[in-house]
């Protein structure tokens, strides 16, 4: 098959996240920044009710799920497209806007789906990278590698693997400069950050933001996420999207979260006021080296990093090893609940610090 598939696919090799075996894992799965607990009852009594009604034989229809997503981003439906996870929101984005050979401004490291998207379109891939003593975006250097023959620009807000974010006046900066590209901000841990670049909507046509119910939401399993643009672009994309992507059985999840947001603001007070405190203070005391958060994520460099990713695997913790762009020897924490986080510091006191 090599002499017909595209180049530009030929090159790549797939993307393949260590998930093999993670869901018969015995531990905390701190690995893949999921929720690491359940959203609730509703989720459950939502979907006994969805397959209850007997219709899987019937395609999808989206109903009032594109309104109440809209209500809940604060813009109108109309801006709202739904996909396949954030994933899919991202793959169309890059199909759509950035082609053969065209220039796409990455700032690494950042969420791989990003660099998958743009080497199966064979794009020219531009990687200013974030800062390795404070992890800070690269604004700078974006900025000058932006002329007319950039098409996308990505701004992964917060960042995936450092947490760190870029300021909404910052991403202004940016589409100030970037006229004729289009600037794609992922906000998959806002719920977290609670920093939106929405409010430049209505300003910059150019600006689109992706956002996923896999993460705050807890809905990982049923890939559901979301563009959120002018509706000019919205059209463009339901072109490349297809009409069925999102199926029946997340989107009846999604009805039950959003119309029952109080399980999201507990869990996601107590990850950000609770447990991310615990764990900076933790590293602070021990001399570990952290980039400071704002997601359900940190990423920090113990001394020996493959000892210390082993030993917690071993004792019931699974982490993310990060490498790349400067950031090697890191390793990704995502945290969970407060008595999770007690527990995830008194391992690491124990088996970690002592050895």
């Amino acid at each position: 098959m090599n002499n017909l598939v595209r180049k530009s696919v030929a090159r790549l090799a797939p993307y393949c996240p260590p998930l093999s075996g993670r869901r018969a894992y015995r531990g905390f799965l701190l690995d893949f920044n999921e929720r690491t607990e359940p959203y609730g009852q509703v989720v459950d009594a939502a979907l006994v009710k969805f397959v209850a009604e007997n219709r899987l034989q019937c395609y999808p229809e989206y109903g009032d799920v594109n309104q109440l997503v809209a209500q809940y981003a604060g813009v109108k439906a109309e801006n709202i497209l739904l996909s396949n996870g954030s994933d899919q929101a991202i793959d169309l984005i890059f199909r759509a806007f950035a082609g053969e050979g065209d220039k796409v401004i990455i700032p690494s490291p950042s969420f791989a789906m990003f660099y998958q998207c743009a080497g199966v379109n064979g794009n020219e891939v531009l990687t200013p990278q974030y800062d390795r003593a404070s992890g800070a975006f690269p604004l700078q250097a974006v900025l000058d590698v932006v002329d007319e023959s950039v098409k996308l620009i990505v701004v992964c807000n917060p960042n995936n693997p450092t947490a760190t974010l870029l300021s909404v006046a910052d991403i202004r900066r940016i589409l100030d400069v970037a006229k004729k590209a289009v600037v794609l901000v992922d906000e998959a841990y806002v719920e977290y950050s609670g920093e939106s670049a929405t409010s430049l909507l209505s300003s910059y046509p150019n600006l689109i933001i992706t956002r996923t119910f896999s993460k705050a939401f807890g809905l990982a399993a049923l890939r559901v996420g979301y563009v959120v643009a002018a509706s000019a672009v919205i059209d463009e994309l339901i072109k490349i999207r297809g009409p069925y992507d999102v199926n029946m059985v997340a989107l009846a999840a999604v009805r039950a979260v959003l119309s029952n947001l109080e399980p999201l603001r507990v869990y996601v007070r107590e990850v950000m006021m609770v447990s991310k405190p615990l764990v900076e203070n933790f590293f602070t005391d021990n001399k570990i080296f952290f980039y400071p958060s704002v997601a359900d994520f940190i990423l920090f460099r113990p001394v020996n990093p493959e000892k210390v990713f082993m030993t917690l695997k071993d004792n019931g913790f699974l982490l993310r090893p990060r490498r790349g762009y400067g950031f090697d020897g890191t390793l990704r924490l995502s945290f969970g609940t407060a008595v999770q986080t007690r527990q995830f510091i008194e391992v690491y006191k124990k088996v970690c610090l002592n050895n």
